[in-house]
């Protein structure tokens, strides 16, 4: 049976740390040192199945534009001019199995993180990261609702890509595709259309963060629970109805 590898301070092999588990660190540290630590991981959620197919439709279409370094015709309407862009290494970080790579050694952290694709501006020669997300929201898109976590996981990416000697813009690129019904009665298509945001990133917070995750790792005491945290108020509800 596959076992999870958990943290051991003071070991030689650095420690892989993703994207998704400095996510699960800004959302609740006691999670996080629970899963790094003991090994005890939160329950997997419902998968998304149809979003998933829906990016990966994009991201189909997206390495044809690649293969005739063209346009793709949504990203055009928007009146941008970002083409694909091509590297040696593309595919593996692309690929959820290996992702981007690099070993952080203040910390021993094998830091690691999979993209969905780098974006190259026709005008400026400029490269931007970006990640693809799928939504049936009825109501136009705007800044202020879009989850503060995307901008800092297209953060965690750029950092990455630039510790691999890649050359990247501090600007980040965040690609809705908006799923919609015109008609009344169900039927057996969709449409979609393509909201892009753009976004200056903040790489500050990447380096301090790494330095308290592994001082929290490192502590023999377990964090206190986030006041936000719906696992850890689950989890103490019943443990308060089993002690009344």
């Amino acid at each position: 049976m596959w076992k999870k590898k958990v943290y051991i301070s003071d070991s030689a092999q650095p420690f892989r740390l993703n994207r998704t588990k400095i996510d699960l660190f800004f959302d609740c540290e006691r999670c996080f040192v629970l899963d790094q630590k003991f090994g005890i991981k939160r329950p997997f959620g419902t998968p998304l199945v149809m979003n998933n197919k829906i990016v990966n439709t994009l991201k189909d279409e997206l390495e044809i534009c690649r293969e005739k370094k063209q346009i793709h015709p949504q990203v055009l309407e928007n009146n941008l001019n970002y083409i694909p862009n091509n590297f040696e290494l593309l595919n593996d970080w692309k690929n959820p199995f290996k992702g981007v790579k690099y070993i952080h050694k203040k910390t021993n952290f094998l830091l690691n993180g999979t993209i969905d694709d780098i974006w190259i501006n026709k005008n400026t020669n400029k490269n931007f990261c970006l990640i693809i997300k799928s939504t049936s929201k009825k109501e136009q898109l705007s800044y202020e609702q879009i989850w503060s976590g995307y901008w800092r996981q297209l953060s965690f990416y750029t950092y990455l890509l630039e510790k691999n000697s890649i050359e990247m813009s501090k600007t980040g690129i965040l690609v809705f595709i908006k799923t919609f019904d015109n008609s009344e009665k169900f039927s057996k298509s969709l449409s979609f259309n393509l909201s892009i945001f753009e976004k200056i990133l903040d790489l500050d917070w990447i380096e301090p963060t790494l330095s308290n995750i592994h001082k929290i790792l490192n502590s023999n005491e377990i964090p206190k629970s986030s006041n936000y945290c719906k696992y850890c108020k689950y989890y103490f509800n019943i443990k308060n109805k089993i002690n009344e």
